[in-house]
């Protein structure tokens, strides 16, 4: 039992020497203990991505809610630019257009033999050579009528389809007033007289659109915007193309 013994104990000698030394022994047998400090701000690695998912979620769930309570940009007002206004403008006038604009040399209205009225002109005013005839009545609102001028005759086919066929009667005529316009037209009509019952009058009016009539001219020139009497004379005719012919103040017989 004794050499026993002493074996196990030679053995556990061996053993002793033989195996390395445990970490955190030195020398002397002292054990020393060594002792891990979390830093601060950091995190075991089980709950990193968890809470920065939670993070994360709260981040832009703070992010959509600002965006829902942040109002609308304002809408810009576009700012207009005052437009410069200047200085009146006059009309000019000569000293022709004065003596042209005399309500005293207006012409009178006289009584010939045969009982026809006409108009009568002041010397220097609207009678001259070259200058357009003043028709023998003022227009309804006190204008000076003009005798028309054709500038082109109205063809039958321009005239014809303006007649009404249940009350035409011939011979008759259809009188109206136009303001001439640029390029010898004419505008804002309005009948005057007709062979009564006819309507004759309505169908000059409304076939007056086509119409080609020079303007008046005073003192050899044009006066565009003045007002002209119109007369068309319907008669009955043998030819075949037409059965209308245009005459009387302004026209010519075809």
């Amino acid at each position: 039992m004794l050499i026993a013994l002493v074996l196990e104990l030679l053995l556990l000698a061996l053993l002793l020497f033989f195996v390395p030394p445990l970490p955190g022994r030195k020398q002397g047998n002292s054990l020393n203990t060594f002792g891990i400090e979390a830093s601060k701000g950091e995190e075991s690695p089980d709950k990193k991505p968890a809470e920065k998912q939670q993070k994360k979620a709260a981040r832009a769930q703070k992010a959509q809610a600002q965006a829902q309570t942040q109002p609308p940009p304002p809408v810009p007002v576009p700012i207009e630019t005052p437009v410069p206004v200047g200085p009146p403008t006059f009309l000019k006038l000569s000293r022709n257009d004065y003596q042209q604009g005399d309500i005293a040399k207006v012409p009178s209205r006289a009584e010939t033999s045969d009982g026809a009225a006409t108009e009568t002109a002041d010397a220097g005013g609207g009678g001259g050579a070259g200058d357009t005839p003043v028709a023998g009545r003022k227009g309804r609102n006190g204008e000076t009528l003009y005798v028309a001028e054709w500038y082109r005759e109205p063809r039958n086919a321009e005239l014809n389809p303006y007649i009404n066929p249940n009350r035409a009667r011939f011979p008759g005529y259809g009188l109206v007033a136009c303001r001439t316009v640029a390029r010898y037209k004419v505008e804002d009509c309005y009948e005057l007289e007709e062979t009564r019952g006819t309507g004759f009058a309505g169908s000059v009016r409304q076939a007056a659109f086509q119409f080609l009539v020079r303007p008046p001219r005073v003192g050899k020139k044009p006066m565009v915007g003045a007002w002209v009497m119109i007369r068309i004379d319907y008669r009955q005719t043998n030819r075949p193309s037409a059965d209308i012919s245009p005459s009387g103040p302004g026209s010519r017989e075809p």
